[in-house]
Parts: structure tokens; C-alpha cells; sequence
């Protein structure tokens, strides 16, 4: 059997193309994807630097929600790592945060092989509704839902357990587990091993060691 470390790049990941509508998509959904969804200001774009070491992958804005376009990255070994638009700041029309959770929606309702929708949130923030809902959302279409609390280096420990305890409470009222992981681009805290649970889950191997049986 092989083992994986915590310690192995990411597979080599580059931008490969942006698509501003879901028909756009084409044969783009052909391919094994995960996705990262998250409000302004989550850290969606300092976490796919940071998964991929690769600081300018995504590009972060000074201006929260500027970005509107599904940006698609790919790995060397073939899976699509997506990043959707983010959604709730407070700049934006009623208007406009409607559009974007219809993409959302439009989103886990088409795109074919998508594995697992990533949900990131804040730390400092508590969790909102609206991401709760889309965790049943996602478990209603056999998307496996996983939440991510980005930022998590800013909290003391008292803070990042009343964290850990309000994610066991939404758990609780959905009725159902879900992952979480706790991240810090910054400090790399729990990078490694959001890597090996996103290789994992799409079964892909990274040979490190051999491990006799």
C-alpha cells in the first residue's frame, strides 16, 4: 500500500479558462471537479494559493466581489479545481446577490462530475443560514458538501472552540455530519491536510513511501 504525506505538493494546477454563464460550460463539466464557494472576504483566492503553492494562481482582490466569472484551474493529473463568484457583500444590490446564488444553484444542478462543493467561511464570522442551506442543497443532489473555516490563526483558543462548537450545532440541526477543516493560509495550518483528504476523495494517488503490508 502507499502512504500519503502532508508533506507532498499539490499536483501542478494552472488557470485554464473562465466561463461568465453555465452554457458555456460545454464538455468543461466532462472532467472531475471540485469547487470553493464563500462570501467576499472568506479567503477563497489566498486558499487556492496556498493548496497549490502557487501564490498568483488566483488573483486576490483589494475590492470584495469584483469577481463574477467561474474560473476554472486544472491539475496535471486531470481534475478541475473551480472557483465560483463570491456573494454577500454588502456593496452589492439585492440584484446581484440574487444572480449569484442563482448561479449557485444553476451551478449544482448542472455541472456533471462535480465531487465535493468546498463551503468557506470566515472564522472572525459566525456561519450563515444561507451556507447551511446550501450544505442540504448539495447532500440533496449527492454532492458532498465541506465546510471550511478559513482565517482560523486569528482566533486565541477560546475563540477557535466556540468555532468547533458551532459547527457541532449545525451538524446537529441538519441531522447529519458533514467535514470540516480548519485553515490557515497564512500559517499553512491544515493545508496538507486538505490536500490528501481532496486527493483522496477523488482517488487519485500520490506515491510517497511504500509501506510493507
Amino acid at each position: 500500500m502507499h502512504k500519503y504525506s502532508k508533506e507532498i505538493p499539490f499536483p501542478e494546477t494552472k488557470f485554464f479558462t473562465s466561463i461568465a454563464k453555465l452554457e458555456e460550460k460545454e464538455d468543461l463539466d466532462s472532467v472531475q471537479s471540485i469547487a470553493f464557494m464563500g462570501r467576499s472576504n472568506s479567503g477563497k483566492s489566498s486558499l487556492l494559493n496556498a493548496l497549490s503553492n502557487h501564490r498568483g494562481l488566483a488573483k486576490v482582490s483589494k475590492t470584495p466581489g469584483k469577481t463574477k466569472l467561474i474560473n476554472i484551474f486544472r491539475t496535471k493529473v486531470g481534475f478541475n479545481l473551480i472557483d465560483l463568484p463570491g456573494f454577500g457583500y454588502s456593496k452589492a444590490s439585492h440584484k446581484e446577490h440574487k444572480e449569484m446564488m442563482n448561479l449557485l444553484e444553476g451551478f449544482l444542478n448542472s455541472w456533471k462530475l462535480l465531487k465535493v462543493l468546498f463551503i468557506l467561511c470566515d472564522s472572525q464570522r459566525e456561519f450563515p443560514e444561507e451556507e447551511l442551506s446550501t450544505i442540504e442543497v448539495a447532500m440533496e443532489k449527492k454532492i458532498k458538501p465541506v465546510v471550511i473555516r478559513t482565517k482560523i490563526d486569528k482566533l486565541n483558543q477560546s475563540g477557535q472552540h466556540k468555532v468547533r462548537t458551532e459547527m457541532e450545532e449545525a451538524m446537529n440541526e441538519i441531522g447529519v455530519p458533514f467535514r470540516v477543516f480548519y485553515i490557515s493560509a497564512t500559517t499553512g495550518r491544515g493545508i496538507g491536510e486538505l490536500r490528501e483528504f481532496i486527493l483522496e476523495t477523488l482517488g487519485i494517488q500520490t506515491k510517497v513511501s511504500k509501506v510493507e503490508p
